[in-house]
């Protein structure tokens, strides 16, 4: 039952042409206005440096890496919406909660759909992206844990009140940078992991 409901609402969203992922539904090109947005908070003069050393240090980690990874994701999801039908496929997959679910998704293809599917994830352009993926994503993985390692409540008794706004701004833009990068190229890596060895499997 269970897999036939998964099935249909694979077969709704194929018929849309819908491309929706990630727990909260959230559309490629919305991931891509939010991923523009917090790159210009990012980057040049739009990035606000914390005066408060270790806090620099680790945010200047999770910074770097996200300079690299939003272009990255963008060039990712601009293959993916030329292509509807993997586009479609991998936003249901990476919105399915389970590899059970993602494996349902994957059967209730038509033959025709999954040849598409299978030439895409097999490709050497998808595994060369995702070689790259891996190594971006191990590289945000450590880097949020050293800045989510940090007693941020400690760190900011030790700021005066005048400038305590502005730090707390600090700390918010890297859990949205965070937040951002946990939801696209740390989760589409993640994804392909998994479907791309029901396509190995055949």
């Amino acid at each position: 039952m269970k897999k036939t409901i998964l099935a249909a609402t694979l077969a709704a969203s194929l018929l849309s042409g819908c491309s929706m992922m990630g727990s909260e539904g959230h559309s490629y090109e919305e991931l891509k206005k939010e991923g523009q947005a917090l790159l210009l908070a990012s980057n040049g003069d739009g990035y606000s440096p914390s005066n408060i050393k270790n806090l620099e240090v680790a945010r200047l980690g999770v910074n770097s890496v996200f300079l690299v990874a939003e272009p990255m994701y963008e060039r990712y999801t601009e293959t993916l919406l030329s292509a509807p039908k993997v586009s479609n496929f991998m936003a249901a997959t990476e919105a399915a909660e389970s590899e059970e679910d993602k494996k349902a998704i994957y059967d209730a293809l038509s033959e025709e759909d999954k040849i598409i599917v299978n030439e895409y994830l097999n490709s050497s352009l998808t595994k060369e992206a995702m070689k790259g993926a891996k190594e971006v994503a191990n590289v945000i993985k450590n880097n949020s844990e050293v800045f989510l390692a940090l007693d941020t409540k400690s760190l900011l008794s030790q700021v005066s009140f005048a400038n305590l706004a502005a730090e707390k701004g600090h700390i918010s833009h890297t859990k949205d940078q965070l937040a951002y990068l946990d939801a696209t190229l740390v989760s589409a890596y993640q994804n392909y992991k998994v479907v791309s060895a029901f396509s190995n499997a055949q």
